[in-house]
């Protein structure tokens, strides 16, 4: 079988502030490293780093790439209350900003993709959100 695919829009969250195509590109071309130390909203690296290896429940890295402002999600825009929203992984909140995103950069309409052969693919991982839930 011999189909057609054609990536129309695209839409990123990436670390270093690289939150569309163009910063992201910039950013690599300043040869920027968007790695830093863990952000102190995010969790207590006294908590949590540890730098003798094998240390239960400890990293022995205090650095990583952070996406910013994960928090700033307009749940009424994607017609989500914001007591869902506020329980929901920012990994799904990300995602619908994104895709939202790479369809208006395609240039795709909801009304013109109603009824249309078009997927959304996506590459995600880890239910760490979850887990900090149940306990």
């Amino acid at each position: 079988m011999n189909e057609s695919l054609a990536i129309v829009g695209m839409g990123c969250r990436f670390p270093g502030g690289a939150n569309s195509l163009r910063s992201f590109w910039d950013l690599l071309c300043a040869g920027t490293d968007a790695i830093r130390e863990i952000p102190a909203d995010r969790w207590s690296i006294a908590a949590h780093y540890d730098p003798t290896p094998g240390r239960v429940a400890k990293s022995i890295s205090k650095w990583g790439g952070f996406i910013d402002d994960i928090d700033r999600f307009d749940s009424k825009f994607f017609g989500i209350s914001a007591r869902e929203a506020d329980g929901m992984d920012p990994q799904q909140r990300l995602l619908l900003e994104a895709t939202w995103e790479a369809l208006e950069d395609g240039g795709q309409t909801l009304e013109a993709m109603h009824g249309s052969r078009t997927g959304v693919f996506v590459g995600i991982s880890t239910a760490d959100y979850a887990a900090l839930q149940f306990d």
